[in-house]
């Protein structure tokens, strides 16, 4: 189902609330640079929950990456990472059946 401009904007306010308090891709970016685990985990949920307008499931699973790889992690639980990579994955998968279905559709055009 796609969603019309005006849902996203509403469900994005909805769900600014749950992350950090960025309100732009830049600011989650921008946090996400320090390497602090905190804002690579805001801007990999970002990037799958559209919060913001660019949407990219392997973007967040190489953020998750960098939070694992990072000495200060443990303040993030193992299974709340573990959630936002599963919910990656899907989106991928989802991502990759929506490409073919395209491909598929522009085939028979």
């Amino acid at each position: 189902m796609v969603k019309t401009l005006d849902e996203r904007h509403a469900e994005s306010e909805r769900q600014l609330t749950q992350l950090a308090p960025c309100e732009t891709e830049a600011e989650y970016r921008k946090a996400a640079e320090t390497g602090n685990p905190e804002a690579l985990l805001a801007l990999a949920k970002a990037l799958l929950d559209n919060s913001i307008e660019h949407q990219d499931p392997d973007e967040a699973l190489l953020c998750l990456q960098r939070i694992r790889n990072t000495a200060g992690n443990a303040a993030i639980p193992d299974d709340e990472l573990d959630k936002v990579e599963r919910k990656a994955k899907k989106k991928q998968h989802e991502l990759g059946e929506a490409q073919q279905l395209e491909y598929m559709h522009n085939q028979d055009a």
